[in-house]
């Protein structure tokens, strides 16, 4: 069950996708295709919105955030086919804070913006779906076996090789980069025993996962709540104060993470990403997405800056107790529009 409060917007993405090539009433058509242009003698002249050209569409198209650019694409095919490039990055620069989808109720998905704003919107794709990483705008996916990249608000889906496993339990994901880029890896990480970490890594091309073994020190990392990439290292955080992490090279580190100490000691590195923990909570985002009290939900989350990078953990907030409830699962997430071709591989 999703619940959508007082104020939110019902957006079906494949209608704004679709409206250009569906049937509309005279009034309708008149008011997104046409308007009035004043000419040089100061009369007022009947044009075609669709016949302003592209070199003007384009430029408006890259300055739009997300809602604006899915209803700007919906006009008409001329104005889809001008915003071919655009990508609503506008929203995401590094001051910007993330959106939150909600997603797991059939196909039914709730967007809240960082302004408040919420959207009741269909995709499909997140139906019996995972999503184990988020980055700058990229989900990477898993469901019934299969491992997948991909834009909620484009659809654009990106397959990967089978992956190991045939489901997921305790297990996190990061990538390097977007998936478009050649560099790209996956890494996924999951607790195979009290004692032994284990990765699978993918990388750019390739169609076979690469397994790696961590064998953890007596004291170490209890349950995995986040995961993200930086300077050629994978770095894996628990809610407490332990971080593995894991190097291109295929070797594995294990650190205590301790308050900075206010002068420099030896054999003690700063920390060069931070952490937001119980961020859901501290957010009041149940409340803010109108969540009833009977709904728990798994959340995944994704890397911000705020003066440093810092990775949004991921969280489990449990129903009420003694009520029914209902599975919900939502992801931290960069508004934004990536498009690939239908044959795009990885």
């Amino acid at each position: 069950m999703v619940m959508a409060g007082p104020h939110s917007v019902n957006l079906d993405l494949c209608s704004l996708e679709e409206r250009v090539s569906s049937p509309q009433s005279p009034r309708h058509r008149m008011s997104i295709e046409t308007g009035l242009i004043r000419t040089t003698y100061g009369q007022m002249a009947e044009r075609k919105w669709s016949d302003l050209p592209s070199d003007l569409l384009s430029p408006i198209a890259d300055r739009l955030g997300l809602i604006e650019l899915l209803c700007f694409r919906g006009v008409c095919k001329d104005w889809k086919s001008a915003s071919a490039s655009a990508s609503a990055e506008i929203e995401s620069l590094p001051d910007h804070e993330p959106w939150f989808l909600v997603y797991g109720s059939n196909s039914e998905c709730i967007l809240l913006s960082n302004s408040g704003k919420k959207y009741t919107i269909n995709i499909p794709e997140l139906n019996g779906a995972t999503c184990l990483a988020s980055n700058k705008g990229w989900l990477l996916m898993f469901q019934e076996g299969s491992m997948f990249f991909f834009c909620p608000f484009s659809h654009a889906k990106i397959d990967l090789p089978r992956f190991p496993h045939s489901q997921v339990t305790d297990h996190v994901a990061a990538f390097s980069s977007p998936p478009t880029s050649q560099d790209c890896l996956v890494a996924v990480i999951n607790r195979s025993s009290e004692t032994t970490l284990e990765l699978n890594m993918l990388c750019h091309g390739a169609k076979v996962w690469t397994n790696h073994k961590g064998y953890l020190p007596r004291e170490s990392i209890k349950t995995i709540k986040g995961a993200t990439y930086h300077d050629e290292e994978f770095y894996f955080f628990d809610d407490s104060e332990y971080l593995v992490t894991f190097s291109i090279d295929k070797s594995w580190n294990f650190f205590v993470i301790i308050p900075l100490p206010k002068d420099k000691v030896p054999g003690i590195n700063d920390l060069p990403i931070g952490r937001r923990m119980r961020h859901f909570i501290h957010m009041n985002m149940k409340n803010e997405l109108g969540l009833p009290d009977n709904v728990s939900i798994s959340t995944c989350g994704t890397l911000v800056y705020d003066r440093i990078d810092k990775l949004v953990l991921n969280e489990r907030i449990e129903a009420a107790e003694d009520s029914i409830s209902y599975q919900l699962k939502g992801v931290w997430i960069q508004p934004r529009f990536f498009q690939v071709s239908p044959n795009q591989s990885w």
